[in-house]
């Protein structure tokens, strides 16, 4: 599988429309990757040939958020960005603008969590949904098996390498020991604790797993451990996720 970098992701669309679909497995890293191109975007870094990119988390077409107009009014993409994208109200004149903009090649949509919304459109909001898909220039991200659409482009976010996960745990544990002296010194290497075993190591590979099992490590004494399975795994990230939850809770409380 070769290598592509997010600024040369368009370069393989052969038409005039740009139309890329992301796949990706949950905690991968789908949401990160679409803030991540918006961030460089804003710092004129990539794409400059767009003058706007939105970013739209797809799980926020709900019905609460979004409730049905009056009969015979859908949606538009003007309500959407308005919502999701200002923080203020547009004025007429900035609703005219957008959408002129709409309807040319300057406008590029990160659409994010395919999967999250595709089997619970509300019927109102059907219209919006597929105004979305159909938009000239986005990238649509999504988990590989919810996905039934046809793009030409298909790309998918493989997770870190063996070299990304050495590297991460390296910046983790180098950050912690140059902001306190209090961190617990298990004397024992993360990366071996990581390679217990297979299964764990595979899901090291998940950023957001890597990310919990560097801060459950960082907080507990693992230095006897000497074997470990998923199972226990989870009900150890579990147990400390939620005690942490009730730590911050109290915490809140006393103020």
């Amino acid at each position: 599988m070769a290598l592509v970098d997010v600024k040369d992701i368009f370069e393989t669309c052969k038409t005039q429309t740009k139309k890329v679909l992301v796949l990706g497995r949950a905690g991968i890293g789908k949401t990160t990757f679409c803030r991540y191109v918006a961030y460089r975007w804003a710092n004129g870094t990539i794409w400059p040939q767009y003058k706007l990119i939105f970013l739209i988390p797809l799980r926020r077409l709900t019905e609460s958020r979004y409730p049905p107009l009056s009969s015979g009014i859908s949606y538009s993409l003007i309500h959407l960005i308005e919502k999701e994208c200002f923080h203020h109200g547009l004025s007429d004149k900035d609703k005219i603008y957008l959408t002129e903009q709409f309807d040319t090649s300057q406008v590029l949509w990160l659409l994010d969590g395919y999967d999250e919304i595709v089997q619970n459109v509300p019927a109102h909001l059907q219209y919006l949904f597929e105004q979305l898909l159909n938009t000239s220039h986005h990238i649509l991200t999504s988990r590989p098996y919810s996905n039934k659409l046809s793009y030409d482009v298909v790309m998918e976010i493989t997770g870190f390498t063996d070299d990304n996960i050495g590297e991460y745990v390296k910046q983790f544990f180098d950050q912690i020991t140059d902001e306190s002296d209090d961190g617990p010194s298990t004397g024992k290497n993360p990366l071996d604790f990581l390679k217990l075993s297979t299964n764990i190591w595979g899901i090291a590979h998940i950023p957001v797993n890597l990310e919990l099992i560097c801060s459950l490590w960082a907080d507990t004494d693992w230095s006897i451990t000497r074997e470990l399975t998923i199972t226990q795994l989870y009900d150890t990230i579990t147990e400390w996720l939620c005690r942490r939850y009730l730590e911050n809770n109290e915490t809140l409380k006393q103020f």
